[in-house]
């Protein structure tokens, strides 16, 4: 039986690159070309790992699952897993948390893994981690600092679950994503008043009406991106964009990058 490894703060499985050091958090890419380590490990600190490219076999326990690219995987501290990539080109980006830095600010393991199992921001938040890396300059690690205190945040918003309107919102505009509804259909669909709906929104959902519907889509075409050969017109017409350029100008809005450059991570 082989022992099981433990991973010092800012070590991974694969060959660390980009490693990056902050007051509370640490950033960097794994790459599996050409050395990697297929054994049980576990870490020291919990930490997102966002697949930009290729992909793995994951193994928690008993469990085996497939992941692939535009999968956002959390791990607790001291969670027993191993990763086998599919193929050599996968790649993944890592924000690795201190606990001191989580009871700092109020925050518990449980509560990161439920906005990253539960928010559909995941990704959306891992691309502008990416995006301030990139940029690296005096105010990135202000910057990524702000970001992951605000996606931290979205585990405190009201739980939906609680006002059954809210509920059925949250169901309509994820399942309908790409129809442009009006606040007066959606009101005689949940049988509420407009002004509810846009009085209580951003107090459930974290953000105003408008910016959760182009969340969702720019979500929705990040797959679109990666694992078709759709140009960016068909992605923006499919994902309810007025044309490209209206497509582009939003993806930048939320991920701080241009759609093609994310094409090619």
């Amino acid at each position: 039986m082989h022992e099981i490894i433990k991973l010092d703060k800012g070590n991974y499985s694969g060959e660390v690159q980009n490693l990056k050091e902050y007051a509370g958090f640490i950033t960097s890419k794994t790459t599996y070309a050409n050395n990697y380590n297929s054994e049980f490990h576990y870490h020291e600190n919990p930490h997102l790992s966002f697949i930009l490219r290729g992909g793995n076999c994951e193994y928690k326990k008993s469990q085996k699952s497939l992941k692939s690219s535009g999968d956002v995987l959390f791990y607790h501290s001291g969670e027993l897993h191993k990763t086998i990539p599919t193929n050599k080109q996968t790649k993944n980006l890592n924000l690795e948390i201190d606990t001191h830095f989580l009871k700092e600010n109020d925050m518990s393991e449980t509560g990161l893994k439920n906005v990253v199992d539960n928010s559909f921001n995941s990704r959306l938040f891992m691309l502008k981690v990416h995006s301030e890396l990139q940029l690296n300059d005096a105010i990135t690690e202000k910057a990524i600092q702000v970001v992951l205190l605000d996606f931290l945040n979205n585990d405190k918003l009201v739980n939906y679950q609680l006002v059954k309107w809210i509920d059925e919102l949250r169901d309509i505009l994820n399942d309908e994503w790409n129809i442009n509804h009006s606040l007066s259909e959606l009101s005689v669909r949940l049988g509420v008043h407009p002004v509810t709906i846009s009085k209580h929104f951003s107090k459930y959902f974290g953000c105003s009406y408008g910016d959760y519907v182009r969340k969702l889509r720019i979500d929705r075409s990040l797959t679109l991106i990666k694992n078709t050969n759709l140009s960016l017109t068909e992605i923006a017409l499919l994902c309810g964009f007025a044309d490209q350029s209206h497509f582009i100008r939003v993806f930048k809005t939320f991920t701080g990058l241009n759609p093609k450059y994310f094409q090619k991570l």
